[in-house]
């Protein structure tokens, strides 16, 4: 469970330590987004757009990553899984098919832009409303069968996620957007990359508030000790009501460091005179590093994948590579020509 934080007055709603440490920081990052889009005449009401958009997968993309990797973790005896077999409900299809088009119709009506029935845009459209139909009736279909089914994986929504899952799928989503709605991607990509590290770095706060993605048993300064019934004290196989040994804190170090690379990346934006998609790569390329060397300092009980890594370092090696080989040949390009001035008389 999320140490909560307070509960609503009134209503006696908790808010969670994980949540609240997500919401400030998406609105935070999502602020300065905008503030920085206003002088390449990029609407604000866009920008959120790509950040909610790039949220919701992000959070979508997260828990499937979980289900893949931990399958043991949300199953139940005597229990199918949700995703067991393949049964369907076509009425389902009605019920979330019609979502992505009636999103974008709004949009497009509110923008003021015209569509073209012939476009890639549509067709990216209608593979969406494949997607969301299908989801719509394996869905509908589970809710008619739910006593067959292990409902554990919804009872535990608040926990259970792999970031990278949610990076992959929130950053695909949002450039996706981008595209459709005739943007640049990498004038957006290069906006966001900055944003997302500070938003990276609140997410581990919550992380660090709850207890999980900690690090290795230590001694000394700075190893903390999260109290009794957190993932650290369940993960030592403590008894009820003993706290963990002292740990690692590394949802902190990450914390720093995604504050370094906001900084860091924030200053490499405002020095670049050509926009092309080189500060996302820089992005991408720093969190990769990073991200594979913290792994050895987890504590926390994750799959290993190709001997000792583990997948979140095969993740890791991945992006560098994708990125540094992208990123130099992107600096590989010619500068374009500069216009002659023009000389009267």
């Amino acid at each position: 469970m999320f140490p909560t934080l307070f509960r609503i007055p009134g209503l006696d709603w908790p808010i969670n330590s994980y949540g609240f440490s997500i919401m400030v920081g998406f609105l935070l990052a999502s602020w300065i987004a905008v503030r920085r889009a206003k002088p390449l005449a990029i609407k604000s009401d866009f920008i959120l757009d790509v950040g909610i958009i790039a949220m919701i997968f992000g959070i979508i993309g997260a828990k499937i990553n979980y289900l893949i990797q931990y399958p043991k973790d949300v199953a139940e005896p005597d229990r199918l899984s949700i995703w067991g077999d393949m049964g369907l409900n076509p009425l389902g299809a009605l019920i979330l098919g019609p979502l992505p088009f009636a999103f974008w119709w709004w949009r497009m009506r509110k923008s003021g832009l015209k569509t073209r029935l012939f476009s890639w845009k549509n067709g990216a459209l209608l593979l969406l409303t494949l997607i969301f139909a299908l989801a719509g009736t394996r869905a509908l279909y589970l809710w008619q069968h739910r006593p067959e089914y292990a409902w554990k994986v919804f009872r535990s929504w608040q926990s259970g996620f792999v970031l990278y899952g949610g990076l992959i799928a929130g950053v695909t989503a949002g450039l996706v957007y981008t595209r459709m709605r005739g943007q640049s991607i990498a004038a957006i990509a290069d906006l966001s990359a900055a944003p997302m590290m500070l938003a990276l770095a609140f997410g581990r706060v919550g992380c660090f508030l709850n207890g999980c993605c900690h690090g290795r048993p230590g001694t000394g300064f700075p190893c903390i000790s999260f109290p009794a019934d957190s993932p650290a004290a369940h993960g030592q196989d403590k008894g009820w009501g003993q706290p963990a040994d002292p740990v690692h804190p590394t949802q902190l170090y990450e914390t720093l460091a995604a504050l370094v690379f906001f900084f860091l990346l924030s200053w490499i934006y405002k020095r670049k005179s050509r926009k092309n998609g080189g500060v996302f790569l820089i992005m991408a390329m720093l969190y990769a590093a990073w991200r594979f060397m913290i792994e050895f300092a987890r504590g926390d009980a994750r799959p290993q994948w190709l001997g000792e890594l583990s997948y979140s370092q095969v993740v890791s090696i991945a992006v560098f590579a994708i990125a540094g080989i992208w990123l130099f040949l992107l600096r590989s390009r010619p500068e374009p020509p500069s216009p002659r001035p023009e000389h009267s008389g």
